[in-house]
Parts: C-alpha cells; structure tokens; sequence
C-alpha cells in the first residue's frame, strides 16, 4: 500500500538561504519557471531561516556553506535536529577538507557553485520523489534525520587496522568498504556530490576511496557518528552478522546476473551496489527502532507472516520503501534506488528494469541458495513478472551463475 499521491496543488515547499542578496534575486529571477511546482521562500542569514522554519515547515532546505553569524553547516545540523524529515543541502563553492567533515552528516548532498538551476531542480526532484510513498510522519522524521549508517564492528576494526600501517592501500581499504553497506553509502553519498567537479558516477567503494584520499577516508572513519560500532540485544533474536552476509551476497548475485544479462561495467557495478543496499532499511530500523522493530520480527516468528508484510503493519511501510527513500535523499542513482525499492515488488514499464530485475532474482536466490535462518519461509522469484517483462526462463541461468559465485568464493574463516 502507498500513500496517496499529494494534491497538485500542494507546492514543494524550498528554503534558499545565502547572506548575498544578489545570490537570493539571482536564484528568484532563475526559477521562476519552478513557481507553479515550488513555493520558495529566500533568506539572508541563518537565523532568519530558522525563523522561517518555524513559522511554516518547508520540505527543502538549500543553504550557502560560509555566511556570517552561523555558517551553512551549523544551520543544517539544527535543521537536521528541529526539522528531520526537511531535504538539507549545501550549496557552496568550497571543497576543502575541513568543510567536508564539518558538514557530511547534517547535509544529505552537496551541490558546488556555479550550480545552473536545472541541476538543482533535478537534485531535489529527484531527491524527493518517494516522499509520498511513506504515511507515517514518524518514520519519514526518522529517515530525514539519519546522517550516516552504522557499520559491523569487524569491517570497522579492519579498516583501522590498514589505515595504521606505514603504507595503507586503497585499493585494499575499498574492497573492505565494499564489504559494509553502511559505509558504502555513506562513501558514496559523498564522493558523487558535486564537491569534486567529477564528470562521470562513481559507482564502486573503490573508485570511491582512490578518489578521496586516504585523509578524508580517514576523517570519515574516525567519525564517531559516521562509523560507529553497531551491536543488538541478543532479546531481539535478529543478527547482524547474518544480515550483513545476505547483503554482501546479493550484491555478488545481482553483478554476476548482470554480466549474464551482458550489461556494460557500470551497469553491473550499479547492481551490486543496489544489491548490497537491498536491506538498508533493514539497517535503519534495527539501529534506531530496535524494539518496534523486534516486535514485527516477533509476528514473523509466531504468525509465518514475511518480514515485508510484519513491517508494513507495524510501520506502514516495507524496509524496501525506507530503504529506498534514505538513498534517494542522499543522492545515490536512481538505478540503484528503483532497485532497493523494487527488489519485493518489481514493475514492468521502467528504465532500470534489467537492475530491479538482477536484485530481485538475486535476493531470491541468495535465500534459496544459502539459508541463513533455516525454518524462514522463502521468497521466490516473481517468474510471472519476469516473463512480462521478457525474462522468462532465465532463472536457470542465472542460479548457474550465482552458483558459480559460491563455488569460487573464499571460505569463512
């Protein structure tokens, strides 16, 4: 079930805020066109946006970096305290070290100037296009909140480990960033914001931190808020080690579909990102709804209902749907977000069908192919959607190929 669709009058509601007054007419003059869309409100200080704020909450908040008084960073972090489910970005012409850190978890993307005004429309579309699938205001409070995920305390652990030797390798320190899906995020998150002036996505942990450097990385990783150690109450019988194996390997089946599929290198890279982040609702609720979030996993246990059908009654929405609007707040590409949304109930007619497809088909046959819980009962694959949209058959191929996976891939030690 999905929230109804917001009424075509009810604007977007957009808060500029830029202590130049030619900035603030510059951006009024551009987005005129957007005035139909957009009810847009301007202010020159931070302060004042706070007043603003609280006068009419605002669905967006786009903020200059460096302003008098209280810069962009501190604006953003009260927004993010007062005002959780508001969009939050910054718009500055800065990129240095220090304002990354400063603002990577109050800001959900970053934009750099000049910034043309048909980027930022398209930023915060597309930013906020899975805002009415989500009826409970608490859990979109919740979701607007969060600045980062927390990763497995051992990934963690090995990350500090490389960074303290005399010659850490990145190559190294992204293939185990490409182990988490937190940090893989997060990382990803940031390294495709405009900031870096890159040309093309960035779609792998390892591109990514090659790209960074090993201080920023470093900055990141010592963040206590962005990295933080992460364990449950053994009460809520879920495991997290268990979570993060199914995740790692339905990012591994969705890339081996995609090659099967002869997808291009991108294409497959943004399976498995998509694959790795299928669950990252999963990981908001279990990191900040421990107990709400134990009790629908009760109703699995005692009713043999599917965690997807427990959670919309308890939340009134699937970790799919959360999942998919936390990326799609932080930017990540829409192949991946369609994907992390789709992957328990894809649709025909889109233009990422071949990713939803490949998540789909993976995470099936990752429960199919490796029990993690045994006792829980499957999901299989929607074989009368894939045959609408042309796939049919192809399963068999495709369990071959994730069979393949398994048959190469290093034991657990």
């Amino acid at each position: 079930m999905e929230c109804t669709q917001p009424d075509s009058r009810d604007k977007l509601r957009v808060l500029f805020v830029d202590d130049e007054p030619n900035v603030l007419h510059g951006l009024r003059l551009a987005l005129r066109h957007m005035r139909d869309a957009w009810q847009m409100s301007f202010a020159g200080s931070g302060s004042e946006a706070l007043d603003i704020l609280a006068r009419e909450p605002h669905d967006v908040v786009v903020s200059d970096m460096r302003m008098p008084g209280m810069d962009g960073d501190r604006l953003l972090a009260e927004v993010q305290r007062r005002f959780p489910d508001t969009l939050r970005i910054i718009l500055s012409g800065y990129s240095d070290y220090a304002m990354i850190m400063r603002t990577v978890k109050p800001a959900h993307q970053f934009l750099s100037k000049p910034c043309s005004h048909e980027d930022l429309t398209r930023t915060v579309n597309r930013a906020l296009r899975l805002r009415a699938v989500l009826c409970n205001p608490r859990i979109k409070g919740l979701l607007g909140a969060i600045g980062s995920l927390p990763s497995l305390p051992e990934v963690f652990a090995a990350l500090r480990e490389e960074m303290d030797k005399p010659e850490p390798s990145l190559q190294r320190i992204g293939g185990m960033v490409s182990q988490d899906m937190g940090m893989t995020a997060s990382v990803l998150k940031l390294v495709n914001s405009s900031f870096f002036g890159l040309r093309r996505h960035i779609a792998t942990p390892r591109q990514a931190v090659v790209l960074l450097g090993l201080e920023t990385v470093r900055g990141l990783l010592l963040l206590s808020e962005l990295f933080r150690q992460f364990t449950l109450a053994p009460e809520l019988g879920c495991s997290t080690d268990l979570l993060w194996r199914h995740c790692t390997g339905v990012g591994r089946f969705s890339r081996a579909i995609a090659a099967a599929e002869g997808l291009s290198a991108a294409e497959q890279d943004d399976c498995f990102i998509a694959g790795l982040l299928h669950d990252v609702g999963k990981l908001v609720l279990l990191a900040h709804m421990p107990g709400e979030y134990g009790a629908a996993l009760a109703r699995v246990r005692e009713g043999g209902a599917t965690v997807h059908d427990a959670e919309r009654e308890v939340f009134g929405a699937s970790h799919a749907e959360m999942g998919a609007y936390l990326l799609a707040l932080w930017g990540l590409p829409d192949a991946v977000v369609e994907s992390v949304y789709r992957h328990h109930a894809p649709l025909c007619g889109t233009e990422d069908t071949a990713c939803v497809a490949a998540v789909h088909a993976a995470n099936a046959l990752h429960h199919e192919l490796v029990v993690l819980t045994p006792g829980r009962a499957p999901r299989p694959a929607d074989n009368d959607w894939l045959a609408a949209c042309g796939l049919e058959g192809r399963m068999t191929a495709w369990r071959e190929a994730c069979a393949a996976v398994l048959a190469t891939q290093e034991p657990e030690t």
